[in-house]
């Protein structure tokens, strides 16, 4: 199988004049048919243009406006699902795309007058070559005994071919062209990436090459998430670098120039510290993202997580208006965090019908006791819309402070803490003042165990 792809061309977001570029194909066997031609931008694919194609299957998509991103593209015939070909698209470049094949594959195909394309093509053929040898002599080595002749030979073949791969490897590092940014992440993935989880060398060597990302260009390389998600491996809680992820991001952010690139790679961060509940890494991402005052308008999720910033450790939390203890009027009295006169309290944000609150919750309970002996006071507060369900879920609780926001997590108290997702919990001082946000029972009990 040739495993030759055709990849992005360099993402351009200076003011380019496009008004000039042209996409031509000519795909004999496709004719008075519709090409279309799709950009992957992060993780999204974006339609960028449809060209009809005359009797000879020839047309083109002119850009008659400055393109936002260029990366990836990729071609398809309306009706053909079979058929799909990528191809590099540079604003700095008119190519052709000719096939007289009714399979449009890198093997029938010709682009013309793009250098991206061609550079490469080049560099992608001698890596594999050069990578292929490289194994073929080491299965070969294998085969022989150490005082064979045959062996220094191979051996010698090795580190020939070793000197061609490494000055290959030189001038991919030292091309501007999006070709070798590609190559670049092609190798880093096969070689720093592969394996990050094994020592602490490797994570080392993944966390620099972390730092160090174009994500500007990775942006259009259709690598976008999985060179992300290979990184966080990094900073795991049983890795040395635990807790610096925040600090990275914040780091590479400094050096986006796109807008959309910025927001999208803030987006992307965001759900790595909500999926691994990294509350003090998010705390670093938001605190930079507040003072680099590049994101005007930010919205949903992320909007939510920027006002609870503003509950981070040290601030004063919320006062909580609460309703009868089990919802029956509407009723409303203030709880204020201040007066809860107990040496911590525990404010629990949950649904009943969320299955990490019920583990949360049962760790609470099988460790009630233990709790309550550090002198800790359990708050917790429903999202629950069902007052039954409601009623049902806490009958069970131990503790006797057990309210409901009759609003669900629309409600005020959800507002006010921003929570955006359950279970969240908050540990307070008597006075009201925050000393921890948690999302696990284990936070909890670590908690637990330092106040003994």
């Amino acid at each position: 199988m040739n495993f030759k792809l055709v990849f992005a061309a360099f993402i351009a977001f200076t003011a380019v004049d496009l008004s000039a570029q042209e996409l031509a194909l000519k795909l004999s066997q496709h004719p008075n048919k519709e090409a279309v031609i799709v950009a992957v931008h992060g993780v999204r694919k974006d339609t960028i243009g449809t060209v009809p194609l005359d009797q000879n299957g020839r047309g083109a998509l002119a850009f008659k406006t400055k393109q936002p991103h260029t990366g990836l593209a990729n071609l398809t015939i309306k009706g053909k699902a079979y058929l799909s070909y990528d191809f590099a698209l540079s604003p700095s470049e008119n190519p052709t795309i000719i096939c007289d094949m009714e399979y449009v594959y890198p093997q029938n195909t010709k682009i013309l007058n793009s250098p991206e394309n061609d550079g490469l093509n080049r560099w992608f053929d001698n890596a594999t070559l050069y990578k292929q040898q490289i194994g073929l002599n080491q299965e070969l080595s294998k085969l022989y005994k150490t005082e064979e002749p045959f062996l220094l030979k191979l051996e010698t073949e090795k580190q020939r071919v070793e000197k061609l791969l490494q000055k290959l490897v030189d001038t991919i590092n030292q091309s501007t062209l999006f070709a070798g940014k590609y190559m670049q992440f092609k190798l880093a993935q096969e070689e720093k990436l592969a394996k990050v989880w094994e020592s602490n060398e490797i994570k080392t060597i993944a966390k620099n090459f972390f730092t160090q990302i174009d994500f500007d260009a990775l942006y259009g390389s259709s690598m976008w998430f999985s060179i992300i998600n290979s990184c966080i491996e990094v900073y795991t809680k049983e890795s040395l670098y635990f807790g610096t992820f925040g600090a990275d991001v914040a780091s590479n952010l400094k050096h986006i120039k796109n807008q959309q690139v910025y927001e999208d790679f803030i987006d992307a961060a965001i759900s790595v510290t909500e999926k691994f509940s990294w509350n003090t890494d998010q705390d670093a991402i938001v605190d930079f993202i507040i003072k680099d005052n590049r994101l005007k308008n930010p919205a949903g999720k992320l909007k939510k997580i920027i006002e609870a910033h503003k509950l981070s450790v040290g601030k004063k939390a919320p006062n909580l208006l609460i309703t009868n203890p089990f919802g029956i009027n509407s009723k409303t009295t203030i709880l204020k965090t201040s007066e809860l006169r107990s040496k911590y309290s525990l404010l629990l944000f949950y649904q009943s019908d969320c299955g990490h609150c019920e583990t949360a919750i049962e760790g609470l309970k099988v460790h009630y006791e233990d709790i309550v002996q550090k002198g800790i006071k359990i708050i917790s507060i429903a999202g629950d819309l069902d007052p039954a369900a409601f009623t049902k879920t806490a009958a069970s609780f131990p503790w006797a402070a057990k309210y409901r926001d009759v609003e669900g997590m629309n409600g005020v108290n959800f507002k006010n803490y921003g929570v955006i997702g359950t279970p969240t919990m908050y540990i307070l001082d008597n006075k009201g003042i925050i000393l921890s946000k948690m999302a696990t029972i284990s936070e909890v009990l670590e908690f637990v165990k330092r106040k003994g």
